[in-house]
């Protein structure tokens, strides 16, 4: 009988010692840029929300791509809100990111994207931009935005490589340039500045860029439950702001970064609830890198996408 409870003793230590860190002992280190898409995550640190559902979420806050993006493949932060193409760059090159939930982008009404033409130019429509130049970011969401919107019109131009979002700003309200595609709110506050908008992914009929959040795979193995609980936080939050949205007005415009000059008429998104990114939305992304010779060999949806509900 000794014998035997010992052998209970020790399985028991074994299962307890595999369960990993309970969540309250967890921090995730979470990346945001200063966008509009953070402000749920924002909203469930600062109302306690995470610590609601039990666990800690530590914000880490970088003003690029490439800064969270190397934090992220350093381990330096756990997860991100990034995009669908970022995540499968990064798995190209053997970073384990997985996708857990679309957070912005499941209505063509929640795109941030524009391409808009200089204040002095002679281009007023879709067909004008026929053979122009355009600045964009190469093998970004931009330069991908760009290519998608343009080819449902048959539009050929010429891309320039401006990598430096403020000087794309700059270069196209100083006519140095035919056009340029830029995110929100600088596409809004451009057309207050005198650029034309000619056409915005908001504009379509379907959906064409979303943002989502990411975790380090390795994250989610060790700890599903407090992806789970995020998750949960997040949800929360999002509908939250979506009751009242006018209550956290004034902090997404310090979280977005609006411009003073807009910021009043700048309209909140109406945040949809966290879900499983669509595998046609996904795709999409997938088939474009493929195309542009980004990526060596097809990234699997179901490498890429993880569902937090199974």
């Amino acid at each position: 009988m000794k014998f035997r409870s010992l052998c209970v003793i020790l399985v028991a230590i074994l299962l307890l010692g595999c369960a990993g860190k309970p969540a309250e002992n967890v921090t995730i280190k979470f990346g945001i840029l200063p966008i509009e898409d953070a402000l749920p995550v924002v909203v469930a640190e600062r109302e306690g929300l995470f610590k609601k559902h039990g666990i800690n979420v530590e914000i880490v806050k970088f003003n690029s791509a490439l800064e969270r993006d190397s934090a992220l493949m350093a381990k330096e932060v756990d997860a991100v809100i990034t995009d669908p193409l970022a995540v499968i760059l990064l798995r190209s090159k053997g970073y384990d990111i997985r996708i857990v939930s679309l957070c912005l982008g499941k209505t063509p009404q929640e795109g941030v994207f524009a391409i808009l033409a200089s204040p002095n130019s002679s281009i007023d429509s879709i067909e004008d931009l026929n053979g122009k130049r355009i600045a964009i970011s190469s093998n970004t969401i931009i330069e991908f935005v760009t290519d998608i919107l343009l080819l449902r019109y048959n539009v050929s131009y010429e891309k320039v490589e401006v990598r430096k979002i403020p000087l794309r700003l700059r270069m196209l309200l100083d006519n140095e340039i035919d056009a340029a595609t830029l995110p929100e709110p600088l596409a809004n506050y451009a057309v207050s500045k005198g650029a034309k908008l000619i056409i915005s992914d908001a504009m379509v009929n379907e959906s064409i860029t979303q943002t989502v959040i990411a975790f380090r795979g390795e994250f989610i193995g060790d700890h599903k439950d407090v992806v789970e609980k995020f998750i949960e936080a997040y949800a929360e939050a999002v509908e939250r702001i979506n009751d009242n949205p006018q209550k956290y007005r004034s902090l997404f415009v310090e979280i977005a970064r609006i411009p003073k000059d807009i910021a009043d008429s700048y309209p909140m998104p109406k945040y949809p609830k966290p879900e499983k990114f669509p595998k046609d939305f996904y795709e999409r992304y997938l088939n474009w890198a493929l195309r542009k010779g980004l990526i060596e060999r097809e990234i699997p949806y179901s490498e890429a996408v993880y569902d937090i509900g199974r």
